[in-house]
């Protein structure tokens, strides 16, 4: 588990970092809370030559709401630093829910907001040693031509365990992404690719500078819940994330349901708005939405447990979602 070698650079402003990442393009890795990426180095699962910290740059990381506009996340924003915003408790609770249950509290005192959002896709096949893989041809993400969890596949099967994917993904979030010759903004739903092997849309000379969200309703509520072995450490294995939004009577004016770690990238289950919206949601409904949940999740066996239960667990987790949102 020893580091590989490389270059070391911290640069203190956005466009050094953008200037290095355009120079050394391919070759380079940015640097943020390294929760992910000093494991991922150690197991030589990459080995890039030149390695950029962001811990540097105070303007990466703050939260900041306007009532007109929204909230602003800087992308090197820490998890517990969600969990310690009165605003995101009081305007966002879902993401204050979903932040606590990431890892340990070491994990979410160093990980950060836009690295767990652009978190490599993992699977048992692939997330092992360097020595471990030297005995097989090498998988799909390994730039091989083949995918052990899927036999016969044309393509990597990898799944995106981020937590806080299919949260932001709920609230309609949206992503700026910054390089030297300038930036963009994509939402969050054009943001993931779908591919294992490339889980998201961020060039080589690009980084993730900010997440925006939309500001929420006075009726808005949501629940986030995950299944995965132990309570703390462990990645979800499955994970739902519901978003509602409620009149005075408490009928249904807008749904939106996204699954987690059930695919290579955050599942939106289109059918549950057209299943809540303009009802008073009840227990026949709540079952509807989770049967709709069954029939868009289609896990494979590339995780710790079997595909088939964590796909029977999205109908739990959308029910007791779905109650807690409710009260």
């Amino acid at each position: 588990m020893r580091l590989p070698k490389f270059t070391y650079f911290r640069p203190t402003t956005v466009a050094e970092v953008c200037s290095l990442l355009s120079e050394y393009r391919g070759e380079a890795r940015v640097l943020a809370g390294g929760t992910a990426l000093m494991v991922d180095l150690g197991q030589r699962l990459v080995t890039p030559k030149y390695i950029i910290s962001l811990n540097s740059i105070p303007r990466l990381s703050y939260i900041e709401d306007d009532r007109q506009r929204g909230l602003r996340i800087g992308a090197c924003t820490t998890i517990d630093h969600l969990n310690t915003s009165a605003v995101i408790k009081e305007r966002y609770p879902i993401l204050d829910l979903a932040a606590r249950g990431i890892g340990i509290p070491a994990v979410r005192y160093t990980g950060t907001v836009g690295g767990n959002l652009s978190l490599d896709t993992r699977c048992i096949y692939y997330n092992q040693s360097d020595f471990w893989r030297q005995v097989r041809p090498p998988c799909f993400k390994r730039n091989g031509n083949i995918c052990y969890a899927v036999k016969g596949s044309q393509r990597c099967y990898a799944v995106c365990q981020a937590d806080l994917a299919p949260v932001l993904l709920a609230l309609e979030a949206k992503v700026k992404l910054v390089q030297s010759a300038g930036e963009r903004i994509v939402s969050l739903s054009e943001f993931f690719t779908g591919k294992g092997e490339r889980p998201n849309v961020v060039r080589p000379e690009e980084i993730i500078a900010e997440i925006q969200l939309p500001p929420p309703s006075e009726n808005t509520i949501g629940s986030y819940q995950k299944l995965r072995i132990r309570e703390a450490i462990d990645f979800p294995l499955a994970a739902v994330a519901m978003v509602l939004d409620m009149d005075r009577n408490k009928v249904c004016r807008k749904a939106k349901l996204v699954l987690g770690a059930v695919a290579s990238a955050p599942v939106e289950v289109g059918e549950t708005e057209n299943i809540l919206k303009g009802k008073k949601v009840n227990d026949v409904l709540i079952d509807e939405a989770a049967e709709a949940a069954f029939k868009s999740a289609h896990p494979v066996d590339n995780l710790s447990i079997d595909a088939s239960y964590r796909r029977k667990m999205t109908r739990v987790l959308v029910k007791r979602a779905l109650k807690q949102t409710l009260g």
